[in-house]
């Protein structure tokens, strides 16, 4: 349970700040990025990730980690919190991706 609550934590907390996804530009006060409403939109390879990090088998969510530019040992450690992950039954990981989903969908919005 607390890795579950440790990835929704983090699917709440990170957004993509370069490319497709970012917080505009007239989203920003002169006081800074945060003084403004939240209204940023969530990454859809953070989105990808996530649903393969939970729902996917490893050598697929593998092989969509290694899009990412990351030193080696930060993939080993994923993999093995995958691992962790997929001794959870695949109707618990469905209902955690699915309350994961929701809140990008709120966010979203």
């Amino acid at each position: 349970m607390k890795l579950a609550l440790s990835l929704l934590l983090v699917t709440l907390a990170l957004c993509c700040s370069d490319g497709e996804c970012h917080v505009h530009s007239d989203t920003i006060s002169r006081e800074g990025p945060f003084s403004g409403p939240a209204n940023a939109k969530t990454c859809p390879a953070l989105q990808n990730e996530a649903r393969a990090f939970l729902l996917d088998i490893k050598p697929l969510f593998h092989s969509i980690l290694k899009t990412f530019p990351a030193p080696e040992p930060a993939y080993h450690s994923t993999m093995a919190v995958k691992y962790c992950v997929d001794r959870m039954s695949f109707s618990n990981r469905h209902k955690i991706y699915d309350v994961v989903e929701a809140i990008v969908d709120k966010c979203n919005e």
